[in-house]
């Protein structure tokens, strides 16, 4: 598996309603890849990924790799 998580961050749209956003870099394909966990449900990423992720949706949702914006 070439996926590495690089970040995590939560999003809201313009009804307010928030959801994790994951930034994942895929070193075998030169590329980052951005996605809501929502997303997690669909058809548009690998299965490869969605394992990869599920693997980790528990360390994803306690902010393990969660980043805020600000300096502590």
């Amino acid at each position: 598996m070439s996926y590495h998580i690089m970040l995590t961050r939560k999003i809201s749209d313009i009804k307010g309603h928030t959801q994790i956003q994951v930034q994942v870099m895929d070193p075998a394909a030169a590329q980052i890849i951005y996605f809501t966990l929502d997303e997690l449900e669909k058809d548009e990423l690998p299965e490869n990924l969605k394992e990869y992720i599920r693997g980790i949706l528990p360390e994803i949702e306690e902010g393990r790799w969660h980043y805020s914006g600000k300096k502590k």
